[in-house]
């Protein structure tokens, strides 16, 4: 399952990121196996979503958040 999969006030735990362009920025914000995220809220259709991890929230496209793999709790 992708985070982008997920619903609204769902939590998961990441399993995996798909290596690109966007792996080391996704790092840099947490978003690294066996980081606990929870979806805040969609925007926009749900092609923006607000996620939580580590405490903090952060805005990810659909299209990003689909190269991340989770296991939902």
């Amino acid at each position: 399952m992708h985070l982008a999969e997920l619903a609204r006030g769902q939590k998961a735990v990441i399993t995996g990121v798909a290596q690109g362009a966007a792996f080391c920025q996704l790092c840099g914000l947490g978003m690294v196996a066996g980081a606990e995220v929870e979806i805040v809220r969609a925007l926009s259709a749900k092609t923006m979503l607000i996620v939580r991890v580590d405490g903090s929230d952060v805005a990810l496209r659909d299209g990003t958040a689909s190269t991340i793999k989770v296991r939902p709790e």
